[in-house]
Parts: C-alpha cells; structure tokens; sequence
C-alpha cells in the first residue's frame, strides 16, 4: 500500500556524514524515501554516499532514488564523452573516493581507471545508469532539476529533468503538481541568499538543494498526501 507521507532529500554530493545525520529524521515505518540526485562529486565521499542510497534501496521498498546531472555527467564521461565538463564540475573528487576503496589501483591514466571502476564497482556503475529521472506520488512530482514550463509533462526530455534553471523557476507552473526539486542552491534561489529551503510565490515550487558541499546544510522535505510540508536542515558544523 502507498504511503502518505515522504521523506525528500536534496542534492548530497559526497556529503555522507550529513546524510547520516539527516537519515535520523527518517520514519521508516510510515515515511516513503525519496532522494533527488547528485549523489556524487565535489564533497569527499561520494562513493560512500553512492552505496549507503543503494543499501537503503535494498532493505527498504519504499526508497526511491532519482538521477541528477552529476550521474549523467558521470556516465558521459565512462562513455568517454564531455570528459572536461565532469572532471572540471567535481568529478576528480568521486574518482578519488573510488580510489581509496580500490583493491588494484595505483597510478594510472583515466583510460586505465574507467576499466578498474567498470571490474570493481560494476554494481555502482549499473545503479546510476538504472536511476530514473523523476518519480510521481499523489499531486507531487519529485524531478532532480525541474521541468520545461512551456511543455507537457509527458514531453519533457532528459535534459529538461537534468538540467534546468531559471525558466522554470521563473515560469509559471501549469502541470497540476507540486514539483520538489534540487540542482539549484537555494541561496541561488532567494533575494538574500539565505540557506532556506525556497517555496515559489504560487506555492507550487518547492526546491531543497541546500548546498551542504558549499557549507550550507543539507535539507530535506517532510511532505504529506494531506498535511504541509516540514523543512528539515542538518549542519555538521553544528554538530561539533
């Protein structure tokens, strides 16, 4: 049976130790988990975060975990493809959390190391091709960066879910949903730059990238089939 609330967590990249600390608020028992991409790059363990989403996938049904940009890059780049655009957007940092959990690496040449990860994380590797990228639940609609405003739902494109900024921030929303976003930092999103989760003007815009890699914290959305949201923000800096 579906359940009625969800439990929604922003952009991660690397940011295991925050995501510990956020995944304390979860309610197993009656909370869907919904993760909205970037789970690599920038922040040091990006590896590690990679694998605590798909053990949480495998011992819980209701976990959904969906594909954001970085992923794609990610591919592009196994695929030998925009090989600059990820290595100059984080990427060196994933690379390096796969090496510290290497059995075989040494010293090598990128070519050498695409082999290394397609042998030692081949189920990494798979996870991240296999992401969706957008998930639907009631009158919500969970998508890593937004949708195209000036088409249907049901022509959106690849690029479209990935890649998006301020013509859907800026656009009015006609889709009939509440669409939970991430790729934008928040402090992008306000005037002043506070580290808020943003709530659109007509209410229908709900975005949670907190920029916990740049120092901001990391969110997550408590939502409901019939009650309001309730923003929730873990800082490790706080912690100590």
């Amino acid at each position: 049976m579906q359940k009625q609330k969800a439990f929604v967590i922003g952009d991660l990249h690397g940011c295991y130790d925050e995501l510990q600390k956020l995944l304390e608020h979860w309610n197993r028992d009656e909370e869907m988990l919904v993760f909205l991409g970037d789970y690599i790059d920038r922040g040091p363990k990006s590896l590690q975060v990679v694998q605590c989403v798909m053990e949480l996938q495998n011992q819980y049904d209701d976990v959904i975990a969906l594909k954001g940009n970085h992923e794609d890059m990610f591919l592009d780049w196994m695929n030998e493809e925009q090989i600059e655009r990820f290595l100059r957007n984080g990427g060196v940092q994933t690379l390096d959390s796969m090496i510290e959990q290497s059995e075989t690496f040494e010293e090598g040449s990128y070519t050498a190391f695409r082999e290394i990860i397609e042998e030692e994380f081949e189920e990494e590797l798979q996870f991240m091709k296999e992401l969706p990228h957008f998930h639907e639940w009631g009158d919500y609609f969970f998508v890593h960066a937004g949708i195209n405003v000036d088409k249907e739902l049901a022509d959106q494109t690849k690029e479209d879910y990935l890649w998006v900024r301020e013509p859907f921030h800026d656009g009015y929303n006609r889709s009939g949903k509440t669409i939970i976003f991430g790729h934008t930092p928040v402090q992008r999103l306000h005037a002043d730059e506070r580290d808020e989760a943003w709530f659109s003007e007509c209410g229908t815009k709900i975005g949670i990238d907190g920029g916990a890699v740049f120092g901001g914290p990391l969110l997550g959305l408590k939502v409901a089939l019939d009650g309001e949201p309730e923003v929730i923000a873990v800082n490790i800096e706080d912690e100590v």
